[in-house]
């Protein structure tokens, strides 16, 4: 179990999706480095992606002068790695090759830079991704804002795929924010569970609401509601109708790490430097792989996207559930480490190169001929990714937000509905009841 203070979750949380939403300085990255410290505790690595720089507080302990955790800093002012915009796939590559935790603080970088660099990391990690591994997005509205306009969408797509395909990558997904209703109300929906703390504004509420009546969730929303704006500073509520089975208010237990929080300590803190002797390792082979690397792969994509959404399940069947598949995931963990012994040996015998991650299988793409006939026909627009994406998936069904969100549209856009229409009328896709497949009899 991951212990966060007055609750406790089990460590399948790690592959699950989690929104943190709170005014500044009510506890929202507090919770979320309480978060990743059980995750460490837990041996499962993460990833954070930190535009506000307070992030490389992890690599030191509370009392600001002992170590923290061996997490690597990429970054510009606080860094064992200097960021560029150029590294995303990079650093993707090498912390799933050496399975390490890392925070990728941005601040610093243009803006453009910052959203291009996530792009690469976030596609690149949901293609290689082979053990359970969770990502942090602080300041998420930074990356899936809740209006999308000409570059920023390739951004978008890239990190609210993760929201929606992770799970079957083993990746999960934290989206920290100050406000609700700056995160776009698609990707909102698509959580899991929803820690809120102390908040204000009407339409924080609003997209509260849309969250709690996607879910269907049952609780007492306007007790809710209302207590936000005087909640203390490290409580809040939790809201997790089908992962938990639970809406009950929560205390956030003490950090072990340290909180560089610069309106508490004053101007003149100055910064423990960081020791990097815990990651020099990896220091040295991402510095080699740099030098290395002259021209990025760049495959095809092999995302995977999760069903549609569960029925409502008794508290019972969500306990064995949440059991069995904590029992998966620890079982992932020890293979890993097992494997970590063997490369050990092989590099101290001199073997170069380990087998691939056990479950690691190459994704097929072939397709029968009628739908390799139409894909041809439909091309590369709208319509045609909208085909590709449900043939690859032709044993499953989609709502329209999945579907949008597969593709890169807006679900409420006209051009989505005309693909749609398209599609429907050369009965190449078919409606089942409120979602929509390909057509098996192609």
């Amino acid at each position: 179990m991951l212990n966060l203070g007055s609750i406790q979750i089990p460590i399948n949380a790690a592959t699950k999706t989690f929104a943190i939403l709170a005014k500044r300085g009510a506890g929202k990255t507090y919770t979320g480095a309480v978060m990743a410290e059980e995750l460490f505790k837990a041996n499962i690595p993460f990833v954070v992606i930190d535009p506000i720089d307070i992030w490389w507080g992890l690599r030191l302990s509370k009392n600001e002068k002992d170590k923290g955790l061996p997490v690597v800093v990429f970054g510009v002012e606080h860094a064992d790695i200097k960021l560029d915009r150029d590294m995303g796939r990079q650093i993707a590559k090498a912390i799933i090759d050496r399975n390490v935790s890392c925070v990728i603080s941005t601040f610093g970088l243009p803006k453009v830079g910052q959203r291009h660099l996530i792009a690469e990391f976030a596609e690149e990690i949901l293609n290689i991704n082979n053990t359970p591994r969770h990502i942090f997005i602080e300041e998420a509205h930074e990356f899936v804002p809740q209006r999308v306009f000409g570059a920023m969408g390739k951004t978008f797509n890239a990190v609210s795929n993760l929201v929606v395909m992770g799970r079957n990558r083993g990746l999960g997904v934290t989206l920290l924010n100050q406000r609700a209703a700056t995160v776009n109300k698609d990707v909102l929906t698509q959580l899991d569970t929803l820690i809120a703390m102390r908040s204000v504004g009407p339409q924080d509420r609003a997209a509260l609401r849309d969250w709690v009546e996607a879910h269907s969730a049952e609780g007492d929303f306007e007790k809710f509601i209302q207590s936000l704006p005087s909640l203390p500073t490290g409580e809040g509520w939790i809201w997790s109708p089908e992962f938990l089975g639970l809406f009950q208010r929560i205390k956030i237990r003490q950090r072990e790490t340290f909180h560089p929080d610069r309106e508490k300590i004053g101007e003149k803190f100055q910064v423990p430097p960081l020791n990097s002797m815990d990651v020099e390792s990896f220091i040295a082979d991402f510095s080699t792989r740099i030098e290395k690397e002259k021209v990025r792969e760049k495959g095809p994509r092999k995302d995977l996207v999760e069903f549609q959404k569960p029925a409502k399940e008794s508290g019972e069947l969500i306990k064995i559930r949440n059991e069995y598949e904590s029992k998966l995931l620890n079982k992932d963990v020890e293979i890993r480490n097992l494997r970590a012994v063997i490369d050990n040996i092989g590099r101290l015998i001199g073997v170069e190169g380990t087998p691939p991650p056990l479950g690691q299988v190459p994704l097929s793409s072939s397709l029968g001929s009628a739908i390799g006939l139409w894909q041809s026909k439909l091309g590369n627009g709208g319509a045609g990714r909208i085909f590709r994406f449900l043939a690859e998936n032709s044993q499953r069904k989609f709502t329209r937000t999945q579907i949008a969100l597969a593709v890169g549209l807006q679900s409420t856009s006209g051009s989505f509905n005309t693909y749609m229409s398209t599609l429907r009328s050369r009965k190449l896709i078919i409606k089942d009841g409120s979602d929509y497949r390909i057509n098996p009899e192609l």
